[in-house]
């Protein structure tokens, strides 16, 4: 079956607050609602969202690709378009991930399927998740029974930090992990300082990671600091300057922290995914603040990469928006149900 369209919408989110990080703050979202059809008229949404802070295209560099694809679109096949991408990724993998969205909902609706059952058989459409906390300074506590909050860290003294989190953690509910990004904010004496501090605690926090703790981290030191640490580290960002296939060949790695928006889409997510697992390397999928029509297909993503949903995963994120293409993602008991 051949496309018979492909639509492009420009939208501009405000969040209800700034989503401060040690990379800058961020007071909106920017990005295009990406509307594929067939000529059976079968139809898929994705959402390309750049967010050059962490590594991705910017916003005109994602206009560019999705105005090419657009055009090669014409008179072509899905499974044609869709063979496309990976010449793609590597320079726009929002605008990748918005058009590989759009096109698994399309093959998924052929076999009745959703895009989670098409990405994986064994795909569950009920995803944990944890709660967005935002920074220790003004961390606000879980209000929907999610077991897992993430607080952003590296953006005070690490004495100041480490008391604040003592102080949350004396707060929460028993057995509440708390999992901390620092968007590499350190120095590596500096990590060390605030992992030996936490450590030094009179009363034992329940640490779940650490995303990113590294400025400029490399295998070396990014191991290095994993053997002194009792918890998983995490690479995020860094995924994509390291490279997938250095990081698989890294044994003392724990964990990694995948954005389909930033790999280039929900099924080349799952496919990188898999490849950790195979090498005991944990997997949590998230948003990248992204629209809810992107946290979806993310979500589709994490239902088919962890089906047992042994982690959570960090899709509570569309409540942070002022407004949104469309209604918030139910959450209750931190669980997200998908449609």
């Amino acid at each position: 079956m051949m496309i018979n369209s492909l639509f492009i919408l420009p939208y501009h989110l405000p969040l209800r607050h700034p989503w401060v990080t040690s990379h800058g703050t961020i007071n909106n979202r920017a990005g295009f609602l990406v509307e594929i059809s067939e000529q059976d008229s079968v139809a898929g949404l994705g959402d390309a969202a750049p967010l050059p802070e962490m590594g991705s295209e910017s916003l005109e560099q994602c206009r560019k690709t999705l105005e090419l694809l657009k055009e090669e679109a014409d008179n072509i096949s899905v499974d044609d378009l869709l063979a496309r991408l990976p010449d793609l990724r590597n320079t726009s993998p929002a605008a990748c991930c918005g058009v590989e969205s759009a096109l698994i909902t399309i093959l998924a609706k052929r076999c009745g399927l959703t895009p989670g059952s098409w990405i994986s058989p064994n795909a569950t459409n009920k995803i944990r998740v944890n709660h967005p906390a935002g920074t220790l300074a003004k961390a606000t506590e879980p209000v929907d029974g999610e077991s897992v909050i993430k607080v952003k860290v590296g953006l005070s003294s690490i004495d100041e930090e480490v008391a604040q989190l003592y102080s949350l953690a004396a707060t929460l509910p028993q057995h509440t992990e708390i999992r901390l990004d620092a968007n590499q904010a350190w120095s590596i004496t500096e990590a060390s300082q605030f992992i030996s501090a936490i450590q030094a605690l009179p009363m034992p926090i329940n640490i779940e990671s650490l995303e990113e703790p590294l400025k400029n981290p490399t295998l070396e030191t990014i191991n290095k600091l994993q053997r002194e640490t009792p918890f998983p580290l995490a690479l995020d960002e860094s995924v994509s300057d390291f490279g997938v296939e250095t990081l698989l060949k890294n044994e003392q790695l724990q964990r990694v922290v995948l954005k389909p928006a930033l790999m280039g889409g929900p099924y080349t997510t799952f496919k990188i995914a898999t490849q950790f697992k195979e090498r005991g390397v944990d997997v949590i999928i998230t948003s990248a603040l992204e629209s809810s029509v992107g946290i979806i297909s993310a979500a589709y993503c994490a239902g088919a990469v962890d089906p047992e949903q042994r982690h959570a995963h960090g899709l509570a994120t569309s409540s942070l928006l002022a407004e949104d293409l469309m209604l918030a993602l139910p959450i209750k008991n931190g669980i997200l149900t998908l449609p």
